[in-house]
C-alpha cells in the first residue's frame, strides 16, 4: 500500500487484508507499530537475497542479483518502497533511518563483492566500485520495468524484450560486462 498509494491509513490497510479497521489494532498495538512491522517485514525481505558460503565475489553476486531480480519481479512493491520515500515518511525518523539501512546492507553487499573480484584480478578494476553498485541497483530497477515507455521493448536481441530476460540470463549479460569481455 505505501509503495504505491502513500499514505497509511488503518481502514485502507483493513480493506486490503478484508477486516474491520478497528480489527487491525487486536494484531498491532498502534499505527506506529504497524508501521514499525512494514519496515522490519521490508528489511527482512531484502536481506534474504545475500548470499552466505560463497567464496567466489562474483558467483556471490551472481546468486545475489538472480534473487533479487526474481523477488523484485514477483514483487515489485519492494523496488518502489526502496526508491520513493512513502515508507519513510510513514514510519518518522527512526522508521526511516531502518529502510535506509535495509537499502544500505543491498548497496554495501555489492560494493564488497566488486571490491573482493577487482582485488583478486576476476574483474577489471578501471570502472570504481561505487560506479558498479549504481549500475547493478540502475540494472535491478530497469529489469523490473522501471524503463520509458518504449526504451524496454529494445531488448537484448531483436524483437526480445528485455523484461523478460530470465535473471539468469540477465545476470550472465552482466557477468560477461563485469569481466570485461
Amino acid at each position: 500500500m505505501l509503495a504505491h498509494q502513500g499514505g497509511l491509513t488503518l481502514a485502507a490497510v483493513g480493506k486490503a487484508v478484508g477486516i474491520a479497521d478497528a480489527s487491525v489494532l487486536k494484531h498491532f498495538p498502534s499505527k506506529e507499530a504497524l508501521i514499525d512491522a512494514a519496515v522490519a517485514r521490508f528489511g527482512q525481505l531484502l536481506d534474504e537475497d545475500l548470499p552466505e558460503g560463497v567464496d567466489d565475489p562474483l558467483e556471490r553476486l551472481g546468486v545475489f542479483f538472480v534473487r533479487r531480480l526474481a523477488k523484485i519481479r514477483a514483487r515489485p512493491e519492494l523496488m518502489a518502497l526502496a526508491y520513493n520515500t512513502r515508507l519513510a515518511d510513514a514510519a518518522g525518523p527512526d522508521g526511516a533511518w531502518q529502510a535506509s539501512l535495509h537499502v544500505g546492507r543491498s548497496a554495501g553487499f555489492i560494493l564488497e563483492c566488486v571490491q573482493q573480484a577487482q582485488a583478486t584480478g576476476a574483474m577489471p578494476s578501471d570502472v570504481p566500485p561505487t560506479m558498479w553498485v549504481w549500475i547493478i541497483a540502475g540494472l535491478l530497477r530497469g529489469a523490473t520495468g522501471g524503463l520509458p515507455a518504449g526504451l524496454a521493448e529494445q531488448g537484448a536481441a531483436p524483437g526480445e524484450d528485455a523484461r523478460a530476460l530470465s535473471p539468469e540470463r540477465t545476470w550472465a549479460m552482466v557477468a560477461t560486462l563485469m569481466r570485461g569481455a
